[in-house]
């Protein structure tokens, strides 16, 4: 996920600058050189991310396929 370095401040509507990021990146600080305005953003993650994080067998597709690999017993005669 891209973290854009300018954004319209809304106070001057001049270009604020991002003055600081958290390592993960989900919240950024921006500051207008301008009228000294600064805002705090909370970035939300993609989707991508999430499937990332998900374990085998704990994903929304790995549901259909929970008894694939087990074996039905055989009719005995």
């Amino acid at each position: 996920m891209a973290i854009p370095l300018t954004k319209i401040c809304p106070e001057c509507q001049e270009e604020m600058e991002l003055i600081t990021a958290d390592d993960g990146g989900e919240v950024v600080v921006y500051e207008c050189p301008e009228c000294g305005y600064q805002e705090e953003t909370h970035v939300e993650r993609e989707d991508e991310d999430l499937d990332e994080l998900q374990f085998p067998g704990e994903g929304p597709d790995d549901e259909d396929d929970a008894g694939v690999d087990q074996l039905e017993p055989d009719d005995a005669e």
